[in-house]
């Protein structure tokens, strides 16, 4: 499955692109999705993540990689049980601030791809959501 959003975040990309990778702060402003965030690994650009997520009302651990490319580019590979996805997260500048962009692309496999009508709902609109509390939390700071 693939899903594209946009959001418009009323800052500086400057500003931006450092609190989208704080990445360990995602639970802070948005528990809906991320309960807990750890950086296992710092190299060069690379980030490697550990989370606890929420997904369809179940927890579950999560791993990410991150490659940065500041302050235009975060590029994740994803994986939890049940599912992988890539994910390329984009910056722009614009006169109203920065416009954060999302193309992800999903992979389910066992019981959530039985599910995949609910499970791409679900992400669809958990995106729309994490999009907008990030807006909110930077656009506050």
């Amino acid at each position: 499955m693939r899903i594209e959003q946009a959001q418009l975040v009323k800052a500086p990309r400057e500003r931006v692109f450092p609190a989208w990778t704080d990445c360990e702060a995602w639970p802070q402003w948005d528990p809906g999705v991320f309960t807990r965030v750890t950086v296992t690994e710092r190299a060069g650009n690379t980030v490697h993540l550990d989370a606890e997520v929420k997904f369809m009302g179940l927890k579950r651990r999560r791993t990410e990689k991150h490659v940065l490319t500041p302050p235009e580019k975060v590029e994740v590979e994803g994986e939890m049980l049940g599912a992988t996805n890539t994910t390329v997260w984009k910056f722009e500048g614009v006169p109203e601030g920065t416009l954060l962009t999302a193309v992800l692309e999903m992979q389910l496999n066992g019981l959530l791809k039985l599910l995949q009508p609910i499970a791409e709902w679900r992400a669809r609109s958990g995106l729309r959501e994490w999009m907008r509390a990030f807006a909110r939390y930077v656009e506050a700071k």
